[in-house]
């Protein structure tokens, strides 16, 4: 087992990693949407989203792949109403549209101005 970590992802301040590897796969924790001076862009679900899967990339790159090898992912909606901008945010990032196995669905997540949190499971080289 290997602990991925990036400073072009926020550190997390809880006790977890950013990413574990164990042989040819990642395990990317559930991402929010800090940015690196943890900075949260509330009630903007687009910005939001959009720096969450930025967030992703950063430490999927870290762990040596990228979202064109993510096997797997979960994303959690604070509020319905966002799916649509949900799906379309999200499906820029899988190039081709080679889109992974997904589960969504909608929870309070651990910050009330969180709107969105992503996790994956991708392959690595």
């Amino acid at each position: 087992m290997e602990i991925v970590s990036t400073s072009q992802a926020p550190q997390p301040k809880v006790p977890l990693s950013q990413a574990v590897k164990s042989g040819n796969l990642v395990f990317v924790s559930g991402i929010t949407p800090f940015t690196l001076t943890l900075e949260l862009a509330v009630g903007d679900f687009d910005k939001q989203m959009k720096q969450t899967m930025e967030n992703v990339g950063a430490i999927l790159r870290a762990a040596g792949t990228d979202f064109d090898r993510v096997l797997k992912t979960t994303v959690i909606l604070a509020r319905r109403e966002d799916w649509r901008r949900m799906n379309e945010i999200y499906s820029a990032y899988f190039p081709g549209g080679r889109f992974p196995a997904r589960t969504a669905y909608g929870a309070p997540l651990p910050h009330p101005d969180f709107l969105v949190e992503v996790e994956c499971v991708a392959e690595v080289n």
